[in-house]
C-alpha cells in the first residue's frame, strides 16, 4: 500500500514539475513581438462569401424595366462596378487592420498591443490549460480581463482563439521580423 502512495507521488510530482517547465518554454515562445497575419471568423467570413455572392448575380436576373423600378437604372453593370469597389475597399480596412496589429509581450508581463497605430498597455499572465489573461492597465478600476485561448505556439506562429458572447475568432500571429 505504502509502495503505490508512494508511486502516486512521485507520478504527481513528475506531472506537476513538468507542466511547469512546459509553461516555463511557453512563456520564453511568447516573449516577443508578434504580428498579425490572419484573422478567421466563421460569421464575418460567411458574411463576406454572401456580400460577394449578392453582389455577383445583382441584378442579373432582371429585366431592364425591372432594375429600373427597383434600382433607380437599367445599367446595373455600372451600379455593380460601384458596389464591388465599395465591397473591396471595406475588405481591404479589415485586412489592413488585421497585418497592421503587433503585440509584445515582455519578460516582466507587460504587453504592448499596437492597432494600427493605436497603442493599449496591458498585463499579461499565462495559466493552465494555454489560457492567456490580458489585464487592462488603463482600465482604471474595472479591470477589464480578456482571455484567449492558446490554440499553438511555436517558434513561427502564434494561434490564439477570442472568444465574444456566442461567436469566436481564430487569429494567427508571426514574429515580427526585427
Amino acid at each position: 500500500m505504502r509502495v503505490n502512495v508512494l508511486f502516486a507521488l512521485v507520478v504527481s510530482l513528475g506531472l506537476f514539475a513538468c507542466s511547469g517547465r512546459n509553461n516555463g518554454l511557453k512563456k520564453e515562445r511568447l516573449t516577443r513581438v508578434w504580428r498579425s497575419v490572419r484573422m478567421e471568423n466563421k460569421e464575418t467570413d460567411s458574411f463576406l462569401v454572401r456580400t460577394q455572392r449578392y453582389i455577383d448575380t445583382f441584378g442579373k436576373a432582371n429585366s431592364p424595366d425591372v432594375n429600373i423600378s427597383v434600382y433607380g437604372t437599367d445599367n446595373v453593370d455600372s451600379l455593380r462596378t460601384r458596389i464591388q469597389e465599395q465591397f473591396d475597399s471595406t475588405k481591404n480596412i479589415m485586412l489592413r487592420s488585421v497585418t497592421n496589429t503587433t503585440i509584445e509581450f515582455r519578460p516582466d508581463s507587460a504587453v504592448y498591443l499596437s492597432f494600427d497605430g493605436a497603442q493599449d498597455t496591458s498585463k499579461w499572465v499565462l495559466g493552465p490549460d494555454n489560457m492567456l489573461t490580458l489585464e487592462d492597465k488603463n482600465a482604471g478600476m474595472n479591470n477589464e480581463k480578456v482571455v484567449w485561448e492558446i490554440m499553438e505556439l511555436t517558434d513561427t506562429s502564434l494561434v490564439v482563439k477570442m472568444k465574444q458572447d456566442t461567436t469566436y475568432s481564430t487569429v494567427t500571429f508571426h514574429p515580427e521580423r526585427k
